[in-house]
């Protein structure tokens, strides 16, 4: 198609040659438009897509807990969630159509102006020209209205949708969990007290990110059972993501005499269980 399109706006060109001049500035003026449509449909693109996920999301989290959610009698707080979402989403996805639009409207009134060009360089140049060379260019000059808009929005898609790839890349981007499994392995048998010391153990789900255990040292005996009060935000529920390594924590977690951060998180997590709240 942009083949196509070099070639009408080629051969009306060469019918008349001096309609070759305001081609120049419709030509800046497209690249301009382009440029700046682009640059503004890439975010709004990122934006429609990031509003996408947690639709997906929930609606795949809703089939999956289906029997739960009707046994609980959350289908009115499940839907006014799904709304909200979806919600969201259609307003990204609508700005991203009248952006579409607002550049459509503008690549016709370019190609408008071609064609007047091409019909007013007919009338003035009737004695030169005959009827066929004037149909032919006349002809091309309307293929081209429809004809370059296509081509246009399809080269801009191109680069919105490379937006998906930018997602992808964002994924492999992410931290790394430990290795699953190291050389050094415990005993089948481990753990057989089940005795948990604590030495100075700090916490945070980033690396950046704010301590939210600190500088905590405890022991816990073998067959004790253990409550751990406190108000919300506290660092409960933290404590069992240091355990399991979540995120990796500073300081030093014992099991049975072993150092949880020295054995493969298969290792470790497979032989603990826990009951969400």
């Amino acid at each position: 198609t942009f083949l196509q399109v070099i070639g009408v706006v080629g051969v009306a060109v060469a019918v008349i040659p001096w309609i070759a001049i305001p081609l120049v500035p419709l030509g800046i003026v497209f690249f301009v438009l382009r440029r700046y449509f682009l640059e503004t449909s890439r975010d709004v693109k990122r934006l429609e897509s990031t509003t996408r996920s947690p639709v997906f999301s929930h609606l795949s989290s809703s089939l999956q807990g289906l029997w739960t959610i009707r046994a609980y009698k959350a289908e009115q707080r499940f839907q006014e969630l799904f709304d909200a979402h979806q919600d969201l989403h259609s307003e990204a996805w609508f700005l991203f159509l009248t952006t579409s639009r607002w550049f459509a409207v503008r690549l016709d009134a370019i190609c408008a102006v071609f064609v007047i060009v091409v019909a007013f360089g007919s009338l003035i140049l009737a004695k030169t020209l005959d009827a066929g060379q004037v149909g032919l260019a006349l002809s091309y000059a309307l293929m081209l209205m429809g004809m370059f808009q296509w081509c246009v929005r399809q080269s801009a898609e191109v680069e919105n949708m490379m937006i998906s790839v930018e997602r992808v890349i964002e994924y492999t981007d992410l931290e790394k969990e430990a290795p699953w499994e190291y050389e050094k392995r415990p005993l089948p048998s481990w753990p057989h007290e089940g005795v948990i010391i604590f030495d100075n153990v700090n916490f945070s789900y980033s690396l950046d990110g704010p301590l939210v255990l600190k500088h905590l040292t405890a022991l816990i005996k073998s067959k004790e059972k253990i409550g751990i009060v406190g108000r919300t935000g506290a660092g409960k529920s933290s404590l069992i993501a240091a355990l399991f390594r979540m995120s990796e924590p500073e300081g030093k977690i014992w099991i049975d005499k072993i150092l949880t951060t020295e054995i493969g998180l298969h290792d470790l997590r497979k032989k603990m269980s826990i009951i969400p709240q």
